[in-house]
């Protein structure tokens, strides 16, 4: 196996794992936003990085897109290396992609001044969690995020 940072030349095999992980997500605003980050380099401002797992035979396995943010839940220090996107090819699960990503995330957060790392999982997604835990993750909590759009006036 081998992880290396995204490249031009990997997008394509980035942008197809990011659509099976967020596959309730509309494909076309998934790939823009990681058209966005490749330009930028960043997410939403904040400093971004994604690694990408290779088999032997070069065919990609996982991913694991990270940020560095100034907070996160239950974290005490700053910045806190972010945890935004996780994905293993399923037949590739329970083989250590998982864990050798997330230590290759941790070092890259160490290199940007990190000392805890934040993620977060759907309560549904009792895979995710379990990998979490798995990994020396501790629950920081569960809470419903909500939004809406404000209206134009009041009368709205």
């Amino acid at each position: 196996m081998k992880i290396t940072s995204y490249t031009q030349s990997t997008l394509t095999a980035w942008f197809a794992m990011r659509a099976k992980l967020f596959d309730d997500e509309d494909p076309a605003l998934l790939d823009e936003e990681a058209r966005q980050i490749t330009e930028l380099g960043t997410l939403k401002s904040q400093p971004f990085q994604c690694l990408l797992a290779f088999d032997d035979n070069n065919s990609p396995i996982g991913f694991i897109e990270l940020t560095i943010r100034s907070s996160a839940e239950e974290c005490m220090t700053s910045p806190v290396l972010y945890i935004e996107g996780w994905y293993v090819d399923p037949a590739h699960q329970g083989k250590g992609v998982g864990r050798a990503l997330m230590d290759d995330a941790f070092a890259w957060g160490r290199e940007h001044g990190c000392t805890e790392a934040a993620s977060d999982a759907r309560p549904d997604n009792t895979g995710s969690i379990n990998a979490h835990h798995a990994l020396g993750f501790e629950d920081a909590g569960l809470m419903h995020c909500f939004r809406r759009s404000i209206p134009e006036s009041d009368t709205d």
